[in-house]
This record gives C-alpha cells, sequence and structure tokens, in this order.
C-alpha cells in the first residue's frame, strides 16, 4: 500500500482506545450538560442526515452526548485521520455505537472523502473537524464545503464552552478536557446550505461563513449573546 493511501495503526492501538473511551465515558457522565438546538436545526440534530462541524479540541463530549442525550438518532460517521492516532479515535468512536472513516488531507484526502461520500449513501451523518487532524487551530478547511456541496446536505455548526476545564497545551489544538462535576454548554447553531454548483469564490465564502459560525466554539466566547 502507498504512503497516501496508508490507515496506520498498532498492536496497542484497540486497548488503548477502549480504555480512553471508559474515561471519556467516566468524565462524562458526571457532567452537567446545557444543550441549546437554534432554530431550523431543532427540526435536524438526531433526526435527519446532516453533516456536523466542530474544532478539534472540543472532540471530548460531543460522541458521549450524541450517544447518550440524543437517544434514536440517526446514526453518525466520523471522520478520523489515517495515523496512529486516528486508529485510536476510530476505537473510541466505535465503542460509542458509531463507524468511521480514515483519512485527511494529509493522508488519503481523495480516498477518504468518497469514503464519507459512501457513508452518507448509507443513511447516516457525517461529523467533521475542519481545522484537524494537525492544525493551524481554529482555521476551516475546504474539506467539509465540498462534501456538503455534493451530498447536498447541511452542515450544523457544533460549539461546546467548556469553562472548567483542563488544557493539553503542549498539543497543537490545545485540547480541552472537562473536569468531573464541571458544566458544559452544547451550541447547535442554524444550519448552513451550500449551494451544489459551487465555484473558487462561492467556496470562500462558505469557508468563511462556517469559520465565523464555529467562532463561538473557541475560549472566552459569551454564549448567551450569540
Amino acid at each position: 500500500m502507498s504512503k497516501g493511501l496508508e490507515k496506520r495503526s498498532k498492536w496497542w492501538t484497540r486497548p488503548v482506545g477502549h480504555v480512553v473511551w471508559f474515561c471519556i465515558t467516566l468524565v462524562c457522565a458526571t457532567l452537567r450538560k446545557r444543550i441549546i438546538v437554534r432554530g431550523e436545526s431543532q427540526d435536524i440534530v438526531g433526526k435527519k442526515q446532516c453533516v456536523i462541524a466542530l474544532w478539534h479540541n472540543r472532540t471530548f463530549t460531543p460522541c458521549y452526548v450524541y450517544r447518550y442525550n440524543m437517544p434514536n438518532a440517526v446514526p453518525m460517521s466520523m471522520l478520523t485521520s489515517a495515523s496512529k492516532d486516528g486508529a485510536l479515535l476510530s476505537t473510541v468512536a466505535e465503542d460509542f455505537g458509531m463507524t468511521t472513516v480514515r483519512g485527511s488531507s494529509h493522508r488519503r484526502g481523495v480516498a477518504g472523502f468518497r469514503d464519507m461520500l459512501r457513508a452518507l449513501a448509507t443513511g447516516c451523518c457525517m461529523c467533521i473537524t475542519p481545522d484537524g487532524p494537525k492544525g493551524p487551530r481554529y482555521s476551516v478547511r475546504a474539506g467539509v464545503v465540498r462534501l456538503a456541496s455534493v451530498s447536498g446536505l447541511p452542515i450544523l455548526p457544533l460549539c461546546i464552552d467548556i469553562p472548567n476545564c483542563w488544557r493539553i497545551s503542549k498539543a497543537w489544538d490545545g485540547f480541552v478536557i472537562p473536569k468531573p462535576f464541571s458544566r458544559i454548554t452544547v451550541l447547535v447553531k442554524e444550519p448552513i446550505y451550500v449551494p451544489a454548483d459551487m465555484d473558487d469564490d462561492t467556496q470562500a465564502e462558505y469557508v468563511e461563513k462556517l469559520k465565523e459560525a464555529l467562532a463561538c466554539g473557541r475560549p472566552d466566547f459569551d454564549f448567551n449573546e450569540h
């Protein structure tokens, strides 16, 4: 297999992934969750197919919330990188009952995009971190916009406020881990519909629109005002 199509993993990937899932489940079970769904998204999230977009450093809690706080929701698939870390995250997502697609702009980009379209064809939703897997932090790559354009599905911007947390400062994304028994706010903003006949200028416009919508997923943002 060529390096460009490689999906990396190690013998310890799945055992460690199960341990990570268990730790996430323990922490998330103690959290006080405030879930806000804005406008038209109330008729979509958990009920209809869509593309979920959130920042990479906010991925600790959403799998748990989707699995346990949104019963009978539409099945979810998640894009993870083709690296060893991506293999670990795939195990975590699968333990939460989700499927995964392996790929990124760095590895298996075209193959990963095709795999996402195949996953959507089965009737599931797709969850993507537009600044992952290597950043820059809080940047939006065009892949999520192209996926919405080709599939015809809306993008739901997902913003998560975690005021009482630990931050992994050495990680490129400043990964956020909520402290047990703390409060989090999950905000699903209005859907973004991307036109099918999209040129480069239109693509750039929607990339910027998604970046602006996700701005409240960054630290020090007042959720009550947006």
